[in-house]
């Protein structure tokens, strides 16, 4: 009896749970997050996926001499830094997705170029908690897998606290990517969430 129900069990009720329509990728803009990004592409592009590329930038985490500073700005001079370190993240993200930075900083000719993969990506930069904004944007994206990554350190297990967090608050699956080596300052100059490197994936 249970074999006929699982034959006669629409298609869509065995498979929809378990196909990824949207991931959404937390960039922490370093050096090596071009290399988990490539990971990401590669998911993506197994399931035809919609990729949400989010970075935050955590104001709370800054030093201690740029939060004093900033607390005698005028709200005009604070809404303009703002719009200049957002705008200056997006087109880092947006330099980042051509093929000319792919070959250049990963020196790969078979890597993933995401102007040839005909994938809808959608780059966000937000201020604010990580971990919350990290959550909030799974839910509010209504996407189905989240890519972050950690930093390996000796002796300790390559999950941060970070990626702990979310992952015992998230409503759908985690993948936690090492990363060799120390967490290092992002590009952009801002301090950087937590997050990812990986081997890059290569097509056949």
């Amino acid at each position: 009896m249970s074999k006929n129900k699982t034959n006669h069990m629409p298609r869509e009720t065995l498979t929809n749970k378990n196909h990824i329509k949207r991931i959404l990728y937390a960039s922490d803009l370093t050096k090596s997050a071009p290399k988990v990004y490539q990971y990401v592409l590669y998911l993506a592009k197994q399931f035809n996926a919609e990729i949400v590329c989010l970075h935050v930038i955590d104001r709370y985490s800054q030093n201690a001499a740029m939060a004093f500073a900033m607390s005698y700005l005028t709200n005009e001079d604070k809404q303009e830094i703002t719009l200049r370190e957002r705008n200056k993240a997006l087109d880092e993200m947006a330099h980042r997705n051509r093929q000319t930075f792919i070959r250049q900083h990963l020196g790969i000719e078979d890597g993933f170029y995401p102007e040839q993969l005909s994938l809808k990506i959608k780059n966000e930069v937000v201020f604010g908690n990580v971990e919350e904004q990290i959550i909030k944007h799974s839910i509010d994206s209504n996407c189905d897998l989240v890519v972050m990554g950690a930093y390996e350190k000796p002796f300790f297990t390559f999950t941060t606290t970070l990626s702990k967090r979310v992952m015992k608050r998230s409503k759908v699956p985690v993948n936690v990517v090492p990363i060799p080596g120390e967490r290092k300052q992002q590009s952009t100059g801002l301090l950087p969430s937590y997050l990812p490197q990986f081997s890059a994936a290569r097509s056949k």
